[in-house]
């Protein structure tokens, strides 16, 4: 679907569309090696032109797999190896947690401390603690609403100021949303405790104890560290594209890179206490990170003693479908190996296609709102007036634009009787909300 650029930002979600059974594909399974099967999976994502990056797969101690995968010939601006520098995004924020633990184990902080304590004049900081933004449980919004310009001109002071005129979307603690603000915040209190800027916290607390010798930051540091950089690209007209790593509608505090070898022995350190009881949910310690153009995971399963880095450089690969398996593999569960998808559209009655017509709001897409409805007998989405997709019906709840994609738009009945919606985009998946009509 031809969304606008803002897009690009990464997302947590699921993976809708079509799946064929073992019978039809080959499968990873317990049969396999792990190594070979995780081997096989991005060698045929690769082959189907999904993949371009580096996966590194580790169970205990010993790496079971550490490969790069190349689209293109070794003159081509896609290529990587392992040694490979790949900008990290959103991962920062596990970084981030990291050194508030070590903060807070060194008595230099409380989680339950109030953002008051830190930052002057905040509106209702005396309410949001500093595990709220940990936890997207501010109320803050997911970027400033109040901007002249472009994020990558602000300093943090001005980043501060600008969110101190943010409205809460909700009384803190009372819901969660995904803030990049938030976080801005909480690099702006390590940068205080630590008296140096964000950036070069991570650099001295964290990359050199680790022996990250390959990670850097792009802005804010004595050395950028920057030797083997991957490009970034996006397809655009069925042709690779090379894209700046550095998008100006992103904040610079945190721009960090890292190798998949550097993110292992970051994987390692986050596996021992205090920060694993931390940072883990349900025995699993993950972060995604990405833009346009590039993708970023770190995943440790504590309960199964196994971890893995998949970093890339070209952003169509379906990336938490990969990101599923790839955890399945490693537990040697089966899979369905990649293919190339060919849907097929069928017929549904316009009177089932009306209880689909209205607008529909994406809170993780800054308040997005995008409008369906019926036109020649088949559903339409439109922004802003404009029609963005035509879509085709593959259930009577599932419906696609290109049937060589796997994303989807799909409509799930609400506990209200009507359908809100999920929106696959680029390996994706965001829930829309229906707009009630005053």
């Amino acid at each position: 679907m031809r969304y606008l650029g803002f897009l690009f930002i990464l997302l947590m979600g699921m993976a809708c569309g079509q799946r064929n059974t073992a019978e039809d594909q080959g499968i990873a399974s317990e049969g396999s090696g792990v190594r070979d099967s995780v081997d096989t999976y991005f060698s045929k994502l690769t082959a189907l032109k999904q993949f371009n990056g580096v996966v590194l797969a580790y169970q205990g101690d010993e790496v079971i797999l550490h490969q790069a995968y190349n689209l293109q010939g070794d003159t081509s601006s896609t290529l990587v190896t392992t040694e490979s520098q790949f900008d990290i995004h959103s991962v920062s924020k596990l970084m981030t947690h990291y050194l508030l633990v070590q903060l807070e184990s060194e008595g230099n902080l409380s989680m339950d401390q109030t953002l008051d304590a830190f930052i002057d004049e905040f509106p209702q900081g005396d309410q949001i603690t500093l595990q709220m933004l940990l936890d997207h449980r501010s109320g803050l919004p997911r970027e400033l609403t109040h901007l002249e310009g472009e994020e990558i001109d602000l300093t943090p002071t001005e980043i501060i100021a600008l969110a101190k005129k943010e409205p809460l979307l909700f009384e803190p603690g009372s819901d969660a949303q995904y803030s990049n603000v938030g976080y801005e915040l909480l690099y702006e209190i390590v940068a205080q405790i630590y008296g140096k800027p964000f950036a070069q916290c991570v650099v001295d607390e964290l990359f050199v104890p680790l022996h990250m010798d390959h990670s850097g930051v792009h802005f804010y540091t004595q050395d950028s560290q920057i030797t083997h950089l991957a490009k970034n690209h996006v397809l655009k007209d069925s042709k690779l594209v090379k894209v700046p790593n550095i998008s100006r509608d992103e904040f610079r505090t945190a721009r960090l890179f890292s190798t998949t070898s550097d993110l292992k022995k970051f994987l390692d350190a986050v596996s021992q206490e205090p920060f694993a009881s931390a940072l883990q949910h349900q025995g699993i310690i993950q972060k995604d990170g990405g833009s346009r153009g590039i993708r970023a995971q770190v995943y440790r399963d504590l309960n199964h003693d196994f971890g893995f880095v998949l970093l890339a450089n070209y952003d169509e690969m379906p990336f938490f479908q990969a990101v599923e398996d790839l955890a399945k593999m490693m537990k040697s569960e089966p899979v369905n190996y990649p293919e190339e998808i060919n849907r097929k559209a069928i017929e549904v009655a316009e009177s089932v296609l009306e209880n689909y017509v209205g607008a529909y709001t994406f809170p993780d897409f800054d308040g997005l709102v995008l409008e369906v409805a019926i036109q020649d007998g088949g559903l339409v989405v439109l922004q802003d007036g404009e029609i963005i997709a035509t879509l085709q019906a593959e259930s009577p709840t599932v419906f696609f634009e290109d049937p060589k994609s796997r994303e989807s738009f799909e409509f799930v009945k609400n506990e209200a009787g009507s359908y809100d919606a999920r929106m696959g985009w680029k390996g994706i998946v965001v829930g829309g909300a229906r707009k009630r009509v005053e």
